[in-house]
């Protein structure tokens, strides 16, 4: 017994009897301390139940019963403690104890477990028997934890631990905000966990040890919010209770506006498996390798808890309204071999940490606000729309993504196109061009300056350097420049003739410029790039909007064929012909004008081709532009058209003097191609000689007859010029004349209107004296007066 003294009952606030070795039930004596805050009895042998008298320690605290020999159930005085901050009963489960069922009051047949059994005046809650003669009993505090600790609001610690508690858990342990432990582990606790308890964020909850407890579908799995908000849970990193994926999942939920999904089919739900949500699949380990929630209406952001789902191989976020930027941890999903986040509302920079998505074969950007370098990717894509980003112009940017490794780049206006090697042909075209020019200006160079013959006849191009070499008319290089085109000033000495010569050619060259410059591949400008895809938000792969087929490019070789192979040809025949006149100024007027005629009609096949690709998207279109682009290759004959017209008289005499310098050439072409003179000295062995001269004799005679005749056209045109002069002449005489008897008849029809006036004036004079006249003849019968004037007027 415990005799304490009357005056303590209102003055003892804490009895702490722990770690004693008291074999007895609780004392009687304490539970009528009215003024009792902390009863601490732990770490002894106190046995029995829980008297119900300990309800009446209104200002208790803290009671600690733990580690004792307690049975039974908890009272439910204990629930009216409403000041009670700490209830320790843990460990008061005893060994277990077997006996014959002779000895107990509820036989063999009769049992049934829960069952409270008495065995030698031992009695305990029935839990184990072998079948036949032998009941086992577990002794300590059990029965099911009260709902109305729920009540308690000023709980900070409840430790109901290693005892035989069974039933359910309440769920209305939920209002205990204060709450810093529940412990409740090592017990015989059934059902499913609560989902109530992820309330309890701030505190420690222990279930572990309670192995009866399932999910609400017979599995292991805790409530999500339980798991993916209390971090204090025992179990929160067991993969089996807690998967970490699930977590990263609900995280993922939250952050991009779960409650607001189109689709949500089984997202969050408290106790089912992950990989059975929407647009969830996982593989055989229940590792999510896929979340695809296209068009399912995400805000917010996307969380960084996706890097996370480390087993991640395609994630598609495309078509939604997600906000903010790339999660920056992104790059530790290695195994991501997809990945669409676009038409969303990115923003930011793209991580650095994609260099190391080595398995990426598909990546969708764009359609965002996204700026800086998309890190140079590892893999390969699968076709043209594998990599794509806002790569092109406009942007919403002064500089739009830089992606070296896209397959795609797309503006603003979401059109998009390639960004391949295929353009790599065009610029390899145009080089294979200049190399087959500098090959030739190289031996025809060379040539000069050795001051030798070509000889071809071990050549293996024999036939066509024999075409380029062959004997040919005095004014073969004349017309090969074209007689019709200002580029035959190069054969002259003028210098006028060589700057109207050199300015057409940079006309044309920066003509040409300008739409090489306007059909640039450099995503990165505003160009006159037409977009020829369009990326929908509902398709992985974009749609080709161009319309030019196979028949549109066969009329646009054609084209070019017709009107760029003669000049092309002649440029390289002039800088072959070029050697054949030895170190001359001849030689390098030849020269320079194969090279210029040649480059000026490589520079607008290129042009043609990389404008068209640029931006023809129809058949119509790619001709229009061919036929444009091809007029400018025609400015040097209009000029030369517009000569004739303004200054005839120039021009033909820069005429003359070109084809005066191309009729140097003599009829002897021998010594300038040994295979020329080895034919020649076969004609004569065959006696042909005579022949030879009698042709040569006769082409000298139509050249005189030609410069006859070129003479008399010239006296004709002077003539012609002399006539329209005079004819001039005339007309402003008669011009001037016409002026003179206008002012005449001016001048007289003045003195008609003065003259006019005067006779007017007078006949006024007149009719007033007459009326004065007749008022003196009634007054004075001056009738004959009267009459007088009359006749004097008249």
């Amino acid at each position: 017994s415990f005799p304490l003294e009357e005056e303590w009952n209102n003055v003892l606030e804490t009895c702490d009897m722990s770690h004693n070795q008291i074999e007895q039930g609780i004392p009687k004596e304490l539970l009528g301390l009215s003024s009792l805050k902390d009863f601490i009895l732990s770490n002894n042998s106190f046995n029995g139940t829980m008297p119900d008298s300990l309800g009446s320690l209104a200002r208790m605290q803290r009671l600690h019963l733990d580690n004792n020999l307690l049975s039974g159930t908890i009272p439910d005085t204990i629930l009216s403690l409403a000041t009670l901050i700490e209830l320790n009963l843990s460990n008061n489960r005893q060994e277990r104890r077997c006996f014959s069922q002779f000895d107990c009051t509820v036989l063999v047949s009769n049992y049934r477990r829960g069952d409270t059994v008495c065995c030698n005046d031992i009695c305990s809650a029935f839990v184990d028997t072998d079948g036949s003669n032998t009941f086992c009993l577990l002794r300590g505090l059990r029965g099911a934890i009260p709902a109305g600790f729920g009540n308690m609001l000023t709980l900070e610690l409840l430790d109901l631990s290693s005892n035989y508690f069974a039933g359910n858990i309440p769920p209305e342990i939920d209002r205990l905000s204060r709450l810093e432990v529940l412990n409740l582990t090592n017990n015989v606790l059934t059902g499913s966990i609560p989902p109530a308890l992820g309330a309890l964020a701030s505190a420690s909850v222990l279930l572990k040890g309670n192995d009866q407890i399932r999910g609400k579908h017979g599995n292991k799995i805790a409530p999500l919010s339980l798991c993916s908000s209390v971090p204090g849970l025992d179990i929160f990193n067991d993969p089996i209770w807690c998967p970490p994926e699930r977590n990263a999942l609900k995280k993922i939920y939250d952050e991009a506006g779960g409650q607001d999904w189109i689709r949500d089919d089984g997202w969050v739900d408290e106790f089912n498996n992950h990989c059975t949500w929407h647009g969830i699949e996982c593989n055989e380990e229940n590792n999510v390798i896929k979340l695809a929630l296209e068009n399912s209406g995400l805000s917010g952001r996307i969380s960084n808890s996706v890097a996370s789902l480390t087993s991640l191989e395609t994630l598609h976020l495309r078509d939604n309204n997600l906000k903010g930027s790339i999660p920056y941890d992104i790059g530790k999903l290695l195994n991501l071999s997809s990945l669409q986040l676009s038409h969303n509302s990115l923003i930011g920079t793209i991580p650095p940490g994609f260099l190391n998505l080595s398995k990426l074969e598909m990546m969708h950007l764009h359609g965002n606000r996204l700026r800086g370098t998309v890190p140079i990717l590892t893999s390969k894509g699968i076709n043209e729309s594998s990599f794509i980003a806002d790569c092109g112009s406009p942007s919403d940017f002064d500089t739009p993504v830089d992606c070296p490794n896209c397959t795609m780049c797309c503006n603003r206006l979401q059109q998009c196109d390639t960004q391949e090697e295929i353009y790599q042909v065009e610029t390899l075209a145009i080089k294979v061009m200049f190399g087959v020019l500098g090959f030739l200006l190289l031996v025809a160079m060379t040539s000069l300056l050795r001051k030798r013959k070509m000889t071809l006849d071990s050549s293996p191009f024999h036939f066509i350097f024999g075409l380029c070499t062959r004997k040919e008319s005095p004014c073969d290089v004349y017309d090969a420049i074209g007689k019709d085109s200002v580029y035959c000033f190069f054969l002259s000495s003028n210098f006028t003739a060589w700057v109207l010569a050199i300015g057409v050619l940079l006309a044309q060259g920066v003509c040409f410029v300008f739409f090489i410059q306007a059909a640039s591949l450099d995503f990165g400008a505003e160009k006159d790039w037409v977009y020829q895809f369009v990326c929908p938000r509902d398709n992985d792969d974009c749609n080709d909007t161009s319309d030019v087929n196979g028949r549109g490019w066969i009329y646009f070789v054609i084209l070019l064929t017709v009107h760029l192979t003669r000049d092309m040809g002649n440029g390289l025949k002039l800088v072959w012909a070029a050697s054949r006149y030895g170190p001359s100024r001849k030689s390098f007027q030849v020269l320079f004008g194969g090279i210029f005629l040649f480059s000026v009609t490589a520079l607008a096949l290129y042009s043609s081709v990389v404008y068209n690709i640029a931006v023809s998207r129809s058949n119509i279109e790619l001709i229009f532009n061919t036929v444009i682009l091809l007029f400018v290759t025609d400015l040097d004959e209009k000029l030369h058209e517009t000569l004739q017209v303004v200054s005839p008289e120039w021009l033909g005499n820069t005429t003359r003097e070109i084809e005066a310098v191309c009729e140097e050439t003599t009829c002897d072409v021998s010594e300038d191609n040994p295979r020329v003179e080895d034919a020649e000295t076969e004609a004569r062995a065959g006696g042909v000689e005579s022949l030879i001269n009698d042709i040569c004799r006769e082409r000298d005679e139509l050249k005189k007859e030609r410069a006859i005749k070129m003479e008399e056209i010239g006296r004709l045109k002077q003539t012609i010029f002399s006539i329209k002069k005079d004819m001039i002449g005339e007309q402003a005489k008669k011009d001037k004349e016409l002026d003179s008897l206008k002012k005449d008849i001016l001048s007289i029809k003045e003195s008609l209107k003065k003259k006019q006036a005067k006779d007017e004036g007078r006949i006024g004079n007149l009719k007033e004296g007459t009326l004065n006249m007749s008022v003196v003849a009634k007054e004075g019968d001056a009738g004959d007066f009267i009459q007088r004037d009359k006749d004097e007027v008249e």
